[in-house]
């Protein structure tokens, strides 16, 4: 995997970069920066907008998701998955505590290591919009083959790898401080 880092980063040799894309590539509608970005707020507020629930919301249940997925496992990994501060994830779990949805569980030998875990009442709050969430995405990618949903799907997975991949060779923390 080493070996594999210069190039998942795109670093070759002394130039530094793999030639990929052209300047033109990456202009304007093109760019796959702005795609992202604009498929990253459409999205926000796609999910927003289809959760409505005066127990959970959106944010709440993304949050619930990535721990019921076994994606996160603390506030740290939740932090950094959803781009949150240490502070503000803190509050996040704070409200899905006060709620009932998450327990923190203190590890018996060593009390900073600290777990997350759904409760019943949040493994049932996740199961309940589960199925909403998926029909949204069934609704976006009606136009798609399911091919093409599994090879969107790689795709994305090689970028975010290639992606922390890169920071991490360049020695960048993808976390936040409070």
């Amino acid at each position: 995997m080493t070996e594999q880092l210069p190039r998942l980063c795109g670093l070759t040799g002394v130039q530094g970069l793999m030639a990929v894309l052209s300047i033109d590539d990456v202009a304007g509608e093109r760019s796959p920066g702005r795609l992202l970005r604009r498929i990253n707020a459409l999205l926000k507020s796609r999910i927003q907008g289809r959760f409505v629930d005066p127990d959970l919301n959106a944010v709440q249940w993304i949050a619930s998701e990535l721990v019921h997925d076994g994606v996160v496992t603390n506030a740290g990994e939740l932090a950094r998955s959803i781009d949150f501060t240490t502070g503000t994830t803190t509050r996040l779990i704070d409200g899905l505590e006060g709620s009932g949805f998450v327990l923190r569980d203190h590890n018996a030998i060593d009390r900073r290591v600290v777990r997350l875990i759904l409760t019943p009442a949040g493994e049932a709050k996740y199961a309940q919009k589960a199925p909403v969430m998926v029909e949204g995405w069934n609704e976006l990618l009606a136009d798609f083959e399911t091919e093409e949903v599994h090879e969107m799907i790689r795709l994305l997975t090689k970028l975010l790898r290639a992606m922390e991949l890169s920071a991490a060779h360049r020695g960048i923390i993808a976390s936040r401080k409070a």
